[in-house]
């Protein structure tokens, strides 16, 4: 739930920074404190960079979607940070002050992607998965190796509901076997 929190954050940073964008477009103006803000920007980018990009590293790891949230938040500010530096950059260098909120247009529709990407994967993180491909492999790889001419397996489902995994098959056993042997072998 915190992760969509996230999300919605950051497309009403996105809509915030397109808004301005749209209105500096609109009715140019000259950029002033020109050396403290790319001093600034560039610091920003740097500290956020390395954070962001090791809450993704370990989010991902963890299968935590709040962490790589956060780690997604952090990186919206360095896209801004480093659109603000390019624009200032641009700007000074060609004296077309337009550029910079055309570039600021730029910076907000990638924010705005990645807002609604986190979104998409907070919402579905709060819904039951299929588990992927290479999980479901390697279930039926162990199941394989335990299924003999009198054992089998099959009706095989799976889902995720955040970093919890479950499956849930039929188990063929001999009408011989006892409760318990079935059991044991479940269990291994």
């Amino acid at each position: 739930l915190s992760a969509m929190v996230e999300g919605f954050l950051i497309l009403a940073a996105s809509a915030a920074i397109i808004a301005t964008a749209v209105n500096r477009l609109l009715s140019p103006q000259p950029l002033e404190q020109v050396g403290i803000g790319l001093a600034i920007s560039v610091l920003a980018s740097v500290l956020n960079g390395l954070v962001a990009w090791i809450l993704i590293r370990v989010g991902r790891e963890h299968r935590s979607v709040v962490l790589v949230a956060d780690g997604k938040h952090l990186l919206t500010d360095v896209w801004t940070s480093a659109g603000v530096v390019v624009a200032v950059g641009a700007v000074a260098l060609t004296g077309w002050e337009r550029l910079d909120p055309i570039i600021a247009l730029v910076v907000g529709a990638n924010i705005l992607w990645t807002g609604w990407g986190l979104l998409r994967d907070s919402v579905s993180g709060l819904l039951d998965e299929r588990l992927s491909d290479e999980d479901i492999d390697e279930v039926v790889s162990v199941l394989a190796s335990h299924e003999s001419s009198t054992v089998h397996f099959h009706a095989l489902q799976s889902r995720a509901a955040g970093r919890q995994r479950f499956v849930s098959l039929h188990m063929l056993v001999p009408g011989s076997s006892t409760v318990r042997a079935a059991h044991d072998l479940a269990q291994q």
